[in-house]
């Protein structure tokens, strides 16, 4: 089944925030419910490495998911990338400013309790094999989210996960979009 378009025109989309706010639950929200979108995300190349280590392949998946990017918008998708302005600034914003692509930047994200609170939930849920996860040093969940805090964009689109089901952050961002962008 072809899924319809969100809007006719290509653009990109970063789902910004910090770890366990909700980016990923929005995003599937959206390539679930849309056709034609590529979703740029990391994790998803990260498995694909039989033996990733962050530190010896961070910026080789990184470069490799702008790369199929551009392709995919070389084949008029749209893009949806996840994180992308606290971990690679430069790429995106490049990209649609080369190729007069409107660029759209939502926060997802939560109350610093809430965000620890989900992340000690999903490392019980990797401890009994349910969820895979990168991440479960707090110390580097901490550091990730200060990372955010300190490069965050400012935006019109901005969601507390805590109180916003994914559902409505999804809903808004993709009416945003159509009224903003046609």
């Amino acid at each position: 089944m072809v899924k319809e378009k969100l809007i006719e025109r290509q653009f990109i989309l970063i789902i910004n925030g910090p770890s366990c706010g909700g980016k990923s639950s929005v995003s599937d929200i959206l390539t679930g419910r849309y056709g034609n979108i590529f979703n740029a995300k990391n994790d998803n190349m990260k498995l694909l490495i039989s033996d990733y280590v962050p530190s010896i392949h961070k910026v080789v998946v990184q470069d490799i998911v702008l790369a199929a990017a551009k392709a995919a918008l070389a084949n008029n998708f749209s893009i949806l990338k996840e994180g992308a302005f606290w971990s690679e600034p430069e790429g995106y914003s490049t990209l649609a400013t080369e190729l007069g692509i409107p660029l759209i930047v939502a926060n997802v994200e939560a109350p610093w309790d809430v965000l620890v609170s989900r992340f000690e939930k999903r490392i019980e849920a990797k401890k009994h094999g349910i969820k895979k996860i990168a991440n479960v040093e707090p110390d580097k969940f901490k550091k990730i989210y200060d990372s955010y805090i300190e490069t965050k964009v400012d935006t019109e689109l901005n969601f507390d996960s805590s109180i916003q089901a994914p559902e409505e952050i999804a809903d808004a961002i993709a009416n945003y979009i159509k009224s903003h962008i046609e």
